[in-house]
């Protein structure tokens, strides 16, 4: 996996916060802190869109999440969930529909999940394609849930925890930091729409490769 980034708007290398000076975090912390901010992006992110449509299945798993709201690693999910809203509104449906042309089992659920999530980090790593990530992983728990499979949202952080693990993703939200530089990401959430507009719109192309053959 690339860890530069070319001409990419947002340097992986960068320190990508207003200006504060974190002290590196460490790799075990971001991969234990994962699974909280990840509830609490698809608690927020979920009722999101349940303000929005109130046609959306309600889905046991995610409205049985109780967030701590005085953790700071709940915290870090609803800002990003915050951020990813306006990245869900422009490529949300890219997601939606790779997903609809994959038949998501329990079986190949992980070998779908790695392949398209490390499509979004070919070019590099930065905070706006860990936020696609997370937004990825929601809107496939929330597919196989609308697909009749339960009890997968677990499933799915394991999956989490692992790729940032494996493909040094925790590594790099270390090196930020930690988890906690995610809260000061509201000055530049803006350059993410660029960056991801020509990651995400690849969905197409990643379903071809990957999975037609």
């Amino acid at each position: 996996m690339a860890t530069g980034g070319g001409d990419d708007p947002l340097q992986p290398d960068q320190k990508e916060n207003s200006g504060n000076v974190l002290t590196p975090d460490t790799e075990e912390n971001v991969v234990e802190g994962a699974e909280e901010v990840f509830c609490s992006y698809v608690f927020h992110r979920y009722n999101q869109e349940r303000q929005q449509d109130e046609q959306l299945p309600a889905d046991p798993e995610i409205t049985g999440l109780q967030p701590d709201k005085t953790s700071q690693m709940c915290r870090v999910g609803q800002q990003l969930a915050i951020i990813g809203d306006d990245i869900n509104r422009r490529y949300d449906l890219n997601f939606k529909e790779m997903l609809s042309q994959l038949s998501v089992t329990p079986e190949n659920a992980y070998n779908y999940f790695c392949k398209i999530a490390k499509s979004l980090f070919d070019s590099g790593i930065n905070w706006g394609r860990v936020i696609a990530l997370l937004g990825f992983g929601y809107r496939m728990a929330l597919h196989v849930f609308q697909q009749g499979m339960r009890g997968f949202l677990s499933q799915i952080v394991r999956f989490l925890r692992d790729f940032l693990l494996r493909n040094r993703i925790a590594q790099w939200i270390a090196q930020q930091g930690g988890w906690v530089a995610a809260l000061d990401l509201d000055n530049v959430y803006v350059k993410y729409m660029v960056v991801l507009l020509g990651v995400i719109l690849l969905g197409q192309y990643v379903v071809r490769r990957f999975f037609s053959s």
